[in-house]
């Protein structure tokens, strides 16, 4: 009587199962890929960085100059300024409507002074004409440093000027610290990635 053959099944190619340890090792680095697929991201440059605190610093600096000397100005014609009146020789507007370097002449003792009203954080007053006269307090150790008695007992408490660098300046320098700190943390990860990843390799081996 004849044996039966034993059939054998062929598997197809895809239907291969690695052993369970292998499986495991190649689970765990495909899971230590994807937690540091973030590290793949592109690096923020030392330019780009160094760039945005140069901007931050120049910002700054434009806000103090524009904030600094107008209430130095502010404070010495309070202490020992001299109230006159003058007359108004030029008024122009800039480009955008706003006040330009107004022209005044006023007499100081015996003789007269013809200079431009000091501006106030990058602003002078509206509402003057050539013509007309108003009421302006100066140094008497400077002739030249003046503004209308106005702002001098009431000075705006922001301008244009100052507004657009003080909204700058956080900006510039939020941008840089985030910058370096993500610059700092995906070099961080990827180094760290390359490390597991070689430590994944060897075990595979």
């Amino acid at each position: 009587m004849a044996k039966k053959k034993k059939r054998t099944t062929r598997r197809a190619p895809g239907d291969w199962t690695p052993p369970p340890k292998a499986a495991e090792q190649k689970a765990r680095l495909d899971r230590t890929r994807g937690k540091f697929t973030d590290a793949r991201r592109p690096v923020p440059q030392r330019r780009l960085i160094a760039t945005l605190f140069a901007l931050f610093a120049v910002v700054l600096v434009g806000f103090l100059v524009l904030f600094l000397p107008s209430h130095t100005l502010v404070g010495d014609l309070r202490s020992r300024g001299v109230a006159t009146w003058a007359e108004v020789t030029s008024a122009p507007h800039d480009k955008f409507g706003s006040p330009g370097n107004i022209k005044l002449r006023f007499d100081v003792g015996k003789r007269e002074v013809d200079t431009t009203l000091s501006d106030w954080g990058g602003k002078r007053p509206g509402g003057l004409a050539t013509g007309t006269t108003v009421s302006v307090t100066y140094d008497p150790h400077d002739p030249t440093r003046v503004l209308t008695t106005a702002w001098v007992k009431h000075p705006p408490a922001m301008t244009l000027p100052m507004l657009i660098f003080l909204v700058l300046t956080p900006f510039f320098l939020a941008g840089a610290i985030f910058l370096t700190v993500l610059r700092h943390r995906l070099l961080a990860a990827r180094e760290h990635e390359n490390e597991q990843e070689n430590e994944q390799e060897g075990e595979l081996r």
